[in-house]
């Protein structure tokens, strides 16, 4: 194909001439307006073909598959290019030269008037106004009201992102914020796709200008801040500095909460009259779908130290680098969040699995008592997290424990007497952190395993079959259950010896303690597998519990005798070794401690 001139056009002003080659592609371009042109005018072939390159629909999309096949072009640039680069959010198009178009003849709010929402095409059939909406999510206009409607189809994770714009949508409610937002609403369509909604909020006279124009428009230092160079050239375009830095400031601590990764360039930016190109104020707050940790898998919360980890999309790597740029802490209020229980309800009201609900308000909780400390003053450091989990001994005081979610605490070890001794000393810890010690033979009776199991002795169905009770007791409490002392009760009843029903007595003592609201401590001798690798099923999943696993072992005398350094040994007649990567799903702290000689 033959190389096509056109004249790149803001509304009806001429910026560049654009000479496209094949599939799309920018072989020449040739500023003629700076005034107009992308990038606040500082536009030269390099940044054009990025901007074009952006301005394109991925071509990962399946549905822009099957559009490229139908209108015969081989690449997204070629199928932006045959529709002009026409955009919602903007005013930017490319007009064919000699083709005598005028921004009258192809702006979309023309379209109602040719039927279909179609207007003529200058040599093929209609104007395509998604041509130009990139991102990788499904996703088109709806111009059937008012103003344009942006939907966008969530089919993966349980439509968890379009559930997440509605939240983002609610917490920002909750704040009664003076920052602009954009409001999300949530519906499923006829064939079950989950769809977010959002009015645009560009026009004709207000575009969109991503951050990502800002940041290019202008040579930055290598040593400069980002995030501080993006607001200083926002203000030299006509923004008042403090409106800039509370919006950023804003949005940073509340990406922080919800955990938003994906934060890029593009889904942030300015507004801009579009007559006058004075810069009028921050864009309002959208695109929070790739937030509350939706592609996660696993069923276990991270960790404080976990959570600084992830990586995020941004002008920096690290939410942790993020915040430290905040300066008005006040403009976020913490008394008008989400409750984590509040989320819980949220998500699992919105259709997704009560574990992975649960799963998401437990590191939403961890991310709020994060901000707590920031807002009051404190620096949020990784190398500070690193340590204090370096330094943090096994005991409810240590900064791992001081939350409000409870604890489940497995001790196993070879001897009966070791492993109750340790179950003691962790006992008197808490007391020393005013819990109150509970025994847990009221909670379900040794004998009543007995005829419960006449037929079949199931752990999991009996324990599942508990109900929370409320008897008053004290607000922190830690109930004990141990397989040996379960062992004695039936001996001093004269029940028949059975580890089957022993263990049936122990899940429905510890599931019940749990629905109750307890922390437990429940110690066994010389575990089998079954208990190391199912305990955790009985456990409910409604809120948040701490699952942990302290194995008392023998530490080998020689490096012949070690097998490998990641193994929890439990010595008995044979020696027992259980994998540390075989047990680790599920638990969110593993311990090993040596015996006591």
């Amino acid at each position: 194909m033959s190389e096509r001139r056109y004249t790149l056009m803001h509304k009806d002003n001429p910026c560049a001439v654009v000479i496209f080659g094949s599939e799309g592609k920018i072989d020449g371009y040739k500023l003629t307006d700076p005034m107009y042109a992308p990038f606040l005018g500082n536009c030269d072939i390099q940044k054009f073909s990025r901007w074009w390159a952006m301005r394109a629909v991925p071509a990962s999309r399946t549905l822009m598959r099957r559009v490229m096949q139908d209108a015969g072009v081989l690449t997204p640039e070629e199928y932006l290019e045959k529709n002009l680069a026409l955009s919602i959010t903007d005013t930017y198009w490319v007009c064919p030269q000699d083709a005598g178009l005028t921004y009258e003849d192809v702006r979309f709010s023309n379209f109602s008037r040719h039927g279909a929402l179609q207007i003529p095409y200058h040599n093929a059939t209609s104007y395509d106004m998604n041509a130009s909406l990139g991102g990788q999510m499904e996703k088109y206009w709806d111009l059937g009201g008012k103003v344009p409607v942006l939907i966008k189809e969530s089919s993966h994770y349980f439509g968890q992102q379009a559930i997440n714009e509605v939240f983002a949508t609610r917490l920002h409610q909750m704040q009664n914020t003076s920052i602009p937002f954009v409001v999300y609403s949530a519906a499923r369509t006829s064939d079950g796709i989950l769809v977010s909604k959002c009015p645009t909020f560009t026009t004709e006279q207000i575009e969109l200008i991503p951050a990502y124009e800002i940041i290019e428009s202008s040579k930055i230092r290598t040593d400069q801040n980002l995030y501080h160079a993006y607001i200083d050239l926002a203000v030299s375009h006509g923004i008042d500095r403090s409106v800039m830095q509370d919006f950023m400031d804003y949005q940073t601590l509340t990406d922080f909460l919800i955990s938003n990764t994906d934060e890029h360039l593009l889904n942030f930016g300015v507004l801009r009259d579009s007559e006058s190109m004075r810069l009028t104020g921050p864009a309002p707050i959208f695109d929070s779908g790739n937030s509350m940790f939706y592609t996660d898998e696993r069923t276990v919360p991270y960790t404080r130290v976990e959570l600084l980890q992830r990586k995020i999309t941004s002008f920096y790597q690290t939410e942790e680098k993020m915040l430290a740029n905040v300066s008005n802490k006040k403009i976020l209020r913490l008394d008008c969040i989400p409750t984590p229980e509040q989320v819980m309800e949220f998500y699992s009201r919105a259709g997704i699995p009560e574990e992975k609900a649960s799963f998401i308000s437990r590191n939403y909780e961890i991310k709020a008592s994060f901000l707590d400390e920031f807002l009051h003053g404190k620096k949020i450091s990784l190398y500070q997290e690193k340590q204090k989990e370096k330094e943090a001994n096994y005991h409810p005081s240590s900064s791992r424990q001081t939350s409000n979610i409870q604890r489940f605490v497995m001790i196993v070890g070879k001897s009966a007497a070791e492993v109750r001794k340790k179950a003691e000393e962790l006992l008197h810890q808490f007391e020393q952190c005013g819990y109150s010690v509970l025994d847990s033979s009221s909670l379900y009776p040794a004998i009543q395993a007995d005829k419960d199991c006449a037929i079949v002795a199931d752990p999991y169905q009996i324990a599942a079959k508990r109900i929370a009770q409320t008897d008053g007791k004290p607000a922190r409490y830690i109930t004990y259950v141990s397989i040996d002392n379960i062992q004695s009760e039936r001996e001093k009843q004269d029940l028949p010896t059975s580890e089957d029903l022993t263990f049936v007595t122990a899940c429905a003592r510890i599931r019940q303690a749990m629905l109750n609201g307890d922390s437990v401590i429940f110690s066994v001798s010389n575990p089998d597998s079954e208990i190391l690798r199912n305990i955790l099923r009985i456990l409910p999943s409604s809120h948040p519990v701490s699952k942990e696993l302290v194995a008392l072992v023998r530490v080998p005398q020689s490096i012949e005798e070690r097998s490998s350094d990641s193994e929890i040994i439990v010595e008995g007649e044979e020696d027992m070794r259980y994998s540390f990567s075989d047990l680790s799903a599920g638990w969110d702290l593993m311990k090993t401690m040596e015996e006591n000689p």
